[in-house]
């Protein structure tokens, strides 16, 4: 926010603002990138801690919320035979599910008694997105376009305005409806510009491209964007008796809006990169494909140990979330892979070193994509109330039948949740976050420190949940919360280029951790879609933490051993 001479708010409130914008200028220049804490946490002994036992949990579920009946009623008649997919639509505050050709949408945040149910032809629902309208296409009144057959969303806010996503409406657009050609779509993601990109099982991408229509050009079109000759003539002109290579479909797709690239997760565990150009509007490019981004080299992978047989028996680990890495963590790591045994790589798309690949400028595009650092995964247990800073797990690996084992993980703005199925009896949700305590020891912008200071460690909680991840999303915060976070930092250098929406980018807020944050941002929830239903999951921060201590007629001893580990930040946060 530019603090200039301005009559309406006066010299003190100009004043004020420009002492907010300058602590928050100094607090950014204050962080270390994430790619200097991972490599300053290599010569760390305790990369993990663990939250005192005796304290309110850094972690807790607020709220678990059962699936619509009508939802239930369906797929009880379905026998569970039936196509069944989900998944969470933050920008309209909703979750989904279908089941084969019915597709539900109700809201996730609170049960108001509406769930819509929109019914296509016979076939199965095989994947669905959500996309900006273009404008100038449809009515003012759709705003986004859910990609079952390409259905119009609107969505109003409620009389008195204080809920921005009270009503929702979903209008058929029969005119724009394709054939896929046979190709059955695995999923579909899209870009805050309205792109539309869909991956077949045949292993391409395709292009949803849709327009008004005009003379001979059709409303609605199917283009692939990763075939070429050699592809085109052994799909249409040989049999499939004489196509020998095997295919390996893509999975996933993840799109980083703020360097304009795409990537895409295949069956087989290859991670492939594509290039949307500087302005995100460029034909799609692939830049590169990874066959074994999982170093089989790697001794906790079945490398060269000196037990060959205990080598023989460690099963490889596959991918299970790929997430892009937002500038507010890293200018130089684009990207990070959780792997199935908790580890994660992250990854970078620059072909040299201290390069920040597509930024702000967009003036560097992506060349090639290879791991930059490994952060090793929390061993078990640690989220029992072990005492803080007592938990090494670098250069450690774990006995086989105690490794995690991670059946889906979702990551955004540093923090990681992760659903592990290693204990027999009941499943938990792992949540690894940044230390707040860690940022403490952090210098100022006009100091200096040793590598262990600046070295990256998290916490780790376990909440014991029934059922299995299988979907997770942040709770945006509401339009004016957003814009006004934003506005605070928009003079920083690694936030001046997010652009709209300002829900979205807000988020990335959290990546700074609590500390120099929780007097502007609020507590941040997490919806989790399991098959038990949906929870929704807040993290404290330590000025949550401190009230719940005083609320609690806590004893004296732990409230000095919070300010002993947070400090007097937290006392004037509390003030």
């Amino acid at each position: 926010m530019a603090w200039g001479e301005d009559e309406a708010i006066g010299p003190d409130v100009t004043s004020a603002g420009l002492h907010v914008s300058e602590r928050i200028g100094r607090d950014a220049a204050a962080q270390p990138d994430l790619e200097e804490a991972l490599e300053a946490s290599r010569y760390a002994s305790h990369p993990y801690s663990s939250h005192p036992k005796e304290w309110p949990p850094l972690v807790e579920v607020a709220e678990t919320r059962q699936l619509p009946p009508m939802l239930i009623e369906r797929y009880n008649a379905a026998a569970g035979e039936g196509t069944a997919l989900c998944g969470i639509f933050s920008d309209i505050h909703r979750a989904w599910a279908t089941v084969d050709n019915s597709f539900f949408v109700w809201r996730f945040d609170k049960w108001d008694g509406q769930c819509q149910v929109h019914n296509v032809d016979e076939q199965a629902i095989c994947a669905v997105g959500l996309a900006r309208a273009k404008p100038g296409i449809f009515v003012e009144a759709i705003q986004y376009l859910l990609e079952l057959v390409l259905v119009g969303v609107c969505c109003s806010a409620s009389a008195d305005g204080t809920d921005p996503y009270a009503e929702l409406s979903l209008q058929p657009l029969p005119e724009y409806m394709i054939a896929t050609d046979g190709v059955t779509m695995t999923c579909i993601t899209c870009t805050d510009k309205g792109h539309i990109f869909m991956a077949g099982r045949d292993g391409h991408i395709y292009e949803l491209q849709y327009s008004t229509g005009s003379g001979w050009r059709k409303r609605c079109r199917k283009v692939c964007l990763t075939t070429g000759i050699g592809s085109l003539l052994s799909r249409w002109v040989l049999p499939n008796a004489f196509k020998f290579s095997t295919v390996d479909p893509i999975v996933d797709m993840v799109i980083d809006e703020e360097r304009n690239t795409v990537y895409a997760r295949t069956e087989g565990m290859k991670l492939q990169l594509f290039d949307l150009g500087a302005s995100g509007d460029g034909p799609l490019t692939k830049i590169t494909e990874e066959k074994n981004i999982v170093d089989p080299r790697d001794a906790p992978y079945g490398g060269r140990r000196p037990n060959a047989a205990r080598a023989a028996r460690s099963p490889k680990p596959s991918i299970v979330c790929v997430a892009p890495l937002s500038a507010m963590e890293s200018k130089w790591l684009h990207a990070v892979a959780v792997l199935s045994d908790g580890k994660r790589l992250f990854l970078s798309t620059s072909g040299g070193s201290g390069s920040s690949v597509g930024l702000n400028n967009g003036l560097q595009r992506p060349t090639c994509l290879k791991i930059v650092a490994t952060r090793p995964s929390p061993p078990l247990g640690v989220g029992g109330g072990l005492k803080f800073g007592a938990v090494s797990a670098a250069g450690r690996a774990q006995p086989e039948d105690l490794a995690l084992k991670v059946e889906s993980a979702f990551y955004s703005a540093g923090a990681l949740i992760m659903s592990d199925s290693s204990a027999t009896a009941m499943s938990s949700l792992l949540v690894v976050q940044k230390d707040s305590a860690a940022q403490l020891s952090l210098p100022s912008a006009f100091g200096t420190a040793s590598r262990g200071s600046r070295a990256l460690r998290e916490t780790v909680s376990a909440l014991p949940v029934e059922g299995r991840m299988l979907c997770a999303s942040d709770v945006y915060p509401l339009p004016d919360a957003a814009f006004i976070m934003q506005s605070l930092y928009a003079d920083v250098e690694c936030f001046a280029g997010f652009r709209k929406p300002s829900e979205k980018a807000s988020i990335k807020l959290w990546a700074k951790g609590d500390l120099p944050t929780q007097h502007i941002l609020p507590r941040r929830r997490v919806v989790v879609f399991n098959t038990m239903g949906l929870m929704e999951v807040v993290f404290n921060r330590p000025v949550d933490i401190l009230r719940k201590l005083f609320d609690g007629n806590t004893l004296r001893s732990q409230i000095e051993e919070f300010f002993n580990r947070f400090g007097n930040v937290s006392k004037s946060a509390r003030r």
